[in-house]
């Protein structure tokens, strides 16, 4: 009786505790040198994810962790921010820390952002990925600029604490590596926006 209560502990501890826990994604930019230029700049982000689309996972899923059975439970955006959202809000901030002007619409540079992709998978160990489509067009819809951001990290856990605690702290550091890639540190998009 007792070894049937201490593995059923043992499961609950690995599979419950992943139980809606969602991941706080909280871009801070870096203060940078302010870039010089005329141009008003519009974001627009669409989830382009098939899940999403599809309905089969609401617009703030961003992966899952998987319990002692390998039983799935979802991990969403702290506050349940759609991710789209999350990103054209990051992409803003980024831009005000370059010192250029935003506009919600109609501006003479549009930077666009496809989420192609964007989850994770955790069981002991699991691992993160993305892909992200970034163009940057003019009023006209010319195409000036385009990219193509996509990796897989892999980010370990542990069999006594589960994934959950690295997933939490890995996650946001890459999600912040991955908006400086697509605006500050992408030259292409830069050299449009100047």
């Amino acid at each position: 009786m007792r070894s049937i209560l201490i593995l059923v502990s043992t499961v609950l501890f690995l599979s419950g505790c992943a139980v809606n826990q969602g991941i706080l994604i909280d871009y801070k930019p870096e203060a940078y040198a302010k870039i010089v230029s005329n141009h008003i700049i519009s974001v627009k982000v669409t989830d382009e994810r098939p899940f999403i689309k599809d309905g089969t996972k609401p617009p703030f899923y961003i992966g899952h962790f998987r319990g002692g059975y390998g039983n799935t439970w979802n991990s969403y955006t702290v506050g349940r921010i759609p991710l789209a959202q999350q990103f054209a809000d990051d992409i803003i901030e980024e831009i005000k820390a370059l010192g250029l002007q935003v506009k919600d619409a109609g501006g003479d540079r549009i930077i666009k952002v496809e989420i192609l992709d964007y989850n994770f998978d955790a069981y002991v160990n699991g691992k993160f990925w993305y892909e992200i489509k970034v163009t940057v067009g003019d009023e006209n819809n010319k195409i000036l600029s385009e990219s193509v951001f996509k990796n897989t990290h892999a980010i370990e856990g542990s069999v006594w604490v589960g994934p959950m605690s690295n997933f939490k702290k890995r996650i946001p550091e890459i999600h912040q590596e991955l908006v400086k890639k697509m605006i500050r540190d992408n030259p292409e998009v830069i050299d449009k926006l100047k």
